[in-house]
């Protein structure tokens, strides 16, 4: 049985998730138009399933990046 808690994050993690979904959305698509982006994490009216279940897989992906591997930083030239 999962703990709620065991599934919360930080607004801090959220936002750092945010970076490794738009990341992967990226690499895997090759888009960044923001349409193609934000379409994807809508729902089905009347359900609780993402409109884009490869979108919800990016998302579970990225919240287990950043509690594996911590945020993304990018490198200071």
């Amino acid at each position: 049985m999962t703990n709620i808690k065991d599934e919360l994050i930080t607004k801090k993690e959220g936002y750092e998730a945010m970076l490794y979904l738009l990341k992967a959305y990226w690499e895997n698509s090759g888009s960044n138009d923001l349409t193609d982006i934000l379409s994807g994490g809508e729902y089905w009216k009347g359900t609780d399933e993402p409109a884009d279940s490869t979108f919800w897989e990016y998302w579970t992906e990225a919240i287990a990046k950043v509690k594996s591997e911590g945020p993304i930083y990018k490198e200071l030239k």
